[in-house]
């Protein structure tokens, strides 16, 4: 089985890539943001991280595209004469910088895809995570640590893959196979576990919604909202068989060394920019349909109250129960009842929607 030289292995392709994805993750990250101020909340963590991954994705196409310009990244490799036609015993300027450029990628990828996970986390924890004492919020901290574990472990791994030799990452593969560890199998793993966590991240919010006490027509609504977030879990997969079949390809003496790096790096490229902007997705979705996020956060109020002691103090006929919505809504307290249905706060023909500040 030949190796697939792809469109993804051309220099237009990967320039493309590098261009498009940054501008469209720009776009997405400004109206995030536009979106925020429109809610009038304040910012928090899942806004301000997305802003890392989008620089450690500008950060992984720059010295893409800087390759392709140098012949380093989309073309093939050039083997001088004096090697015989043996790709692994030479060190040209072509195989030195496509070396540099796929150790930076290495570094940087767990950083992008690190920050964008964490996005969907703290965004999930601000939505969800009403008591900070109960399983849901200690789950997703979990989580946040897990991911950070995570980018640390693959971050130090790249950066230490040769040990103290850092150059011979870059200087020739042979070189490369002899002072430092398999760079594929690495990938194959760190794809493997990307596309796990991006798989677990999906289907969180998902349990929680049907939890809620809300209308079996606005559940649908809200998970179709968070599931937007697929995308980036299709991206992952593909990302992942690509990865599995270059590694075996990589093991291959006649596989050119060149587009291999070109198409490890374009399916990482790819992942990474369509994270970001999938990671907007949601928040974008309230700017387009004027919704919020309000009515689900007073719903999961009225069920942590429900299991807990607070319950009585509530219930007492000399206080009136009111139900907050959390700091991380940025709401003002809104008076409720503690059994009143989410379809109360659903406006009417004739009722204003009380989350609107219009």
């Amino acid at each position: 089985m030949a190796f697939d030289k792809g469109y993804w292995c051309a220099p237009a392709h990967v320039i493309a890539a590098g261009i498009g994805l940054f501008i469209l993750d720009i776009t997405f990250v400004t109206l995030r943001f536009v979106a925020r101020k429109k809610q009038r909340q304040t910012l928090k963590v899942d806004d301000w991280i997305v802003i890392p991954a989008t620089l450690f994705t500008l950060g992984i196409s720059i010295p893409m595209v800087y390759g392709v310009s140098q012949k380093a990244i989309g073309y093939p490799y050039e083997i001088p004469p004096e090697a015989e036609g043996n790709g692994l015993l030479v060190a040209t300027r072509q195989i030195s910088l496509a070396g540099q450029i796929q150790w930076s990628y290495y570094l940087i990828l767990p950083l992008a895809l690190g920050c964008t996970k964490m996005s969907f986390l703290f965004f999930y924890r601000r939505v969800f995570a009403i008591d900070r004492t109960g399983a849901t919020n200690i789950f997703l901290v979990g989580m946040i640590v897990f991911i950070i574990t995570w980018i640390a472990a693959f971050f130090l791994t790249s950066l230490f893959q040769c040990k103290l030799y850092f150059s011979a990452a870059w200087t020739s593969p042979i070189v490369q196979l002899e002072h430092c560890i398999s760079q594929p199998k690495v990938a194959l793993v760190l794809t493997i576990t990307d596309f796990i966590t991006d798989i677990i991240i999906l289907v969180i919010p998902i349990p929680l919604i049907w939890q809620l006490n809300l209308k079996p027509t606005k559940k649908i609504a809200v998970t179709a909202v968070f599931l937007l977030g697929v995308v980036t879990v299709a991206v992952s997969l593909l990302r992942l068989v690509m990865t599995a079949r270059l590694v075996i390809f990589g093991f291959d003496p006649d596989t050119d060394a060149i587009l291999l790096i070109t198409s490890i790096q374009y399916w990482g490229l790819v992942e990474s920019g369509v994270a970001v902007f999938a990671a907007c997705l949601p928040t974008l979705w309230i700017l387009i349909k004027g919704w919020s996020w309000g009515p689900v956060a007073v719903v999961a109020r009225n069920l942590a109250e429900f299991s807990n002691s607070s319950l009585q103090r509530l219930r007492s006929k000399n206080s009136k129960p009111s139900i907050p919505i959390t700091d991380s809504m940025d709401r003002e307290y809104i008076k409720l009842g503690v059994y009143q249905q989410a379809k109360d706060l659903e406006p009417g023909p004739e009722q204003k929607d009380p989350f609107d500040r219009s």
